[in-house]
């Protein structure tokens, strides 16, 4: 794979597929602070005629954390099920003392985002924040070259944005589940929201078909951030990039 042009980027790798449940741990520092899920259901819903897949995200701090910093968030989404692309977009995020409610129906043929009474054009294959991760898994890393480039355009907060993925090589990661062969990547963030610069965030994902994220690490103005998996069901593939158990 060499570097690659927005629009020439397409889903090769069927990685993800209905009925997958992914739990997290999420520590601050050293401290066990919430938890996250993030489930695709196992039915189909119908939009416009086209069967969809409905995905969630949803992350919460724990009782004892909530007196620091008070986490409750919420984000869903409806992917087309051919080209992973989605119609209609959700958040409803609590942290702190930040609160952000969005909801957005997305027109790909059009090319505009609806929210509220205002339309926004976009461009093509235009994502929210989480189809644009789901999308991503399903790009075949397996034969790229490190250093290659990603790009993808992303739609929030009533903006447009370019964000992208690099791919940095194979290394070994180790959790509570076991010790795993992954696929590393740099994420292109958006400076002087949550993250300080486009750096700031790592995420390792299966070395298999999978591409399961195994590990994701970042640095937030709240501090250092890590999201381990401790929990899984409903994986599409054999995953082969286990190297020791638990």
């Amino acid at each position: 794979m060499a570097q690659a042009d927005r629009a020439q980027v397409k889903p090769d790798l069927e990685a993800y597929g209905q009925g997958e449940y992914l739990q997290y741990t999420l520590r601050y520092g050293s401290v066990s602070a919430g938890e996250a899920v993030l489930q695709v259901d196992d039915k189909t819903e119908i939009i416009g005629g086209r069967p969809h897949n409905r995905i969630v995200i949803s992350g919460r701090s724990f009782a004892f954390f909530d007196a620091f910093y008070r986490v409750r968030d919420h984000y869903e989404t409806y992917v087309d099920q051919k080209t992973l692309l989605p119609s209609i977009f959700i958040r409803n995020v609590s942290e702190g003392s930040y609160q952000k409610k969005e909801y957005y129906l997305f027109n790909q043929a059009r090319q505009v985002v609806k929210s509220g009474d205002k339309e926004i054009a976009v461009g093509p294959q235009t994502h929210d924040l989480v189809s644009a991760f789901y999308y991503l898994r399903c790009i075949d890393f397996s034969k790229a070259k490190v250093g290659t480039f990603v790009p993808i355009e992303a739609f929030f907060d009533e903006e447009k944005f370019p964000l992208g993925i690099t791919y940095m090589g194979v290394v070994n990661v180790t959790t509570g589940l076991g010790t795993f062969r992954c696929r590393y990547f740099k994420p292109k963030l958006v400076e002087g929201r949550i993250f300080t610069n486009q750096s700031d965030m790592s995420i390792y994902v299966t070395d298999d078909d999978n591409q399961l994220p195994i590990r994701i690490e970042s640095f937030v103005y709240l501090g250092y951030v890590r999201a381990d998996l401790k929990k899984f069901k409903g994986l599409r593939h054999p995953l082969t990039s286990k190297i020791t158990k638990k």
